[in-house]
């Protein structure tokens, strides 16, 4: 069995679904937002099924990873391929992490309920990538929505 081929991260990423966040908003309207600009294409019944599926998902266990980075996910049937949308959040915004550190950088997956190995292999890649130190420092101080994929996907 061979392995998979590298994951091109850059292809699930579009410049549209990158939000900045003034000030410190709740963490529900950070997914909420970010949910929204990765469904924005379905009908409004499954867009507020899948915010809700991610915020179900959030209940469940904080998606911070530390270092001020959180990852929001969820799986919906009616995702026709996985997304990542990206929530820079420059004042930080409470998210119970385990570090305790607020979260400034927030990348939402939403994926294809029928692919949960894609689902796993989008995270595992975007966990290496953002493990990178200062790497929320460094994302929050840009305001160019290109280069803030190109910072977090390169």
């Amino acid at each position: 069995m061979s392995p998979a081929p590298p994951l091109d991260l850059i292809a699930l990423f579009d410049p549209r679904r990158v939000v900045i966040f003034p000030g410190t908003p709740a963490k529900a309207i950070v997914i909420a937002a970010l949910a929204e600009s990765t469904t924005e294409d379905l009908g409004v019944h499954e867009r507020l099924a899948f915010i809700r599926a991610v915020l179900d998902r959030e209940e469940v266990a904080s998606t911070a990873i530390g270092g001020g980075i959180a990852i929001p996910h969820a799986r919906s049937p009616d995702i026709p391929a996985c997304r990542l949308a990206v929530g820079v959040l420059p004042s930080g915004v409470p998210w119970g992490a385990a570090d305790g550190q607020p979260v400034r950088l927030a990348l939402l997956i939403a994926a294809r309920e029928s692919d949960h190995a894609e689902h796993l292999r989008v995270m595992a890649a975007l966990a290496v990538r953002l493990h990178r130190p200062g790497l929320a420092d460094a994302v929050c101080v840009l305001r160019d929505h290109a280069a803030i994929v190109r910072a977090i996907a390169g």
